[in-house]
Protein backbone atom coordinates (compact mmCIF):
# COMPACT_ATOMS: atom_id res chain seq x y z
CA UNK A 1 0.00 0.00 0.00
CA UNK A 2 1.24 3.46 -0.85
CA UNK A 3 -0.32 6.60 0.62
CA UNK A 4 0.42 9.96 -1.03
CA UNK A 5 -0.76 13.27 0.43
CA UNK A 6 -2.03 15.86 -2.06
CA UNK A 7 -2.77 18.46 0.60
CA UNK A 8 -4.19 18.62 4.13
CA UNK A 9 -7.60 17.35 3.03
CA UNK A 10 -6.87 14.76 0.33
CA UNK A 11 -4.76 11.64 0.06
CA UNK A 12 -4.35 8.96 -2.59
CA UNK A 13 -4.07 5.31 -1.58
CA UNK A 14 -2.57 2.87 -4.09
CA UNK A 15 -2.64 -0.89 -3.50
CA UNK A 16 -2.70 -4.16 -5.39
CA UNK A 17 -6.16 -5.51 -6.25
CA UNK A 18 -5.60 -8.56 -4.03
CA UNK A 19 -4.76 -6.31 -1.10
CA UNK A 20 -7.86 -4.18 -1.79
CA UNK A 21 -9.97 -7.36 -1.90
CA UNK A 22 -8.70 -8.40 1.54
CA UNK A 23 -9.37 -4.88 2.85
CA UNK A 24 -12.94 -5.05 1.52
CA UNK A 25 -13.44 -8.43 3.16
CA UNK A 26 -12.34 -7.01 6.52
CA UNK A 27 -14.45 -3.88 6.16
CA UNK A 28 -17.55 -5.93 5.35
CA UNK A 29 -16.92 -8.18 8.35
CA UNK A 30 -16.81 -5.12 10.63
CA UNK A 31 -19.33 -2.89 8.86
CA UNK A 32 -21.64 -2.57 11.88
CA UNK A 33 -18.80 -1.44 14.14
CA UNK A 34 -17.35 0.97 11.56
CA UNK A 35 -20.57 2.85 10.88
CA UNK A 36 -20.85 5.34 8.04
CA UNK A 37 -17.10 5.57 7.39
CA UNK A 38 -16.98 1.81 6.82
CA UNK A 39 -20.01 1.94 4.52
CA UNK A 40 -18.39 4.74 2.51
CA UNK A 41 -15.14 2.80 2.11
CA UNK A 42 -17.01 -0.38 1.11
CA UNK A 43 -19.00 1.56 -1.50
CA UNK A 44 -15.84 3.20 -2.86
CA UNK A 45 -14.03 -0.14 -3.25
CA UNK A 46 -17.07 -1.73 -4.92
CA UNK A 47 -17.40 1.21 -7.36
CA UNK A 48 -13.75 0.60 -8.31
CA UNK A 49 -14.63 -3.01 -9.20
CA UNK A 50 -13.12 -4.65 -6.12
CA UNK A 51 -14.78 -7.82 -4.83
CA UNK A 52 -13.91 -9.84 -1.71
CA UNK A 53 -11.58 -12.80 -2.25
CA UNK A 54 -13.31 -16.03 -3.23
CA UNK A 55 -13.70 -18.57 -0.47
CA UNK A 56 -11.45 -21.54 -1.14
CA UNK A 57 -13.86 -24.11 0.30
CA UNK A 58 -10.95 -25.72 2.07
CA UNK A 59 -10.69 -25.51 5.82
CA UNK A 60 -7.55 -25.08 7.79
CA UNK A 61 -5.23 -28.05 7.67
CA UNK A 62 -2.38 -28.92 9.97
CA UNK A 63 0.40 -31.45 9.64
CA UNK A 64 0.35 -33.90 12.52
CA UNK A 65 3.47 -35.81 11.58
CA UNK A 66 3.71 -39.41 10.39
CA UNK A 67 1.13 -41.92 11.57
CA UNK A 68 2.35 -44.29 14.23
Amino acid sequence: MKISAFNRNKVQVTMAPSEAARLLEGLEALHEELGQVGEDLIALLRRKGITPPAKSGRGRTEYNGPEQ
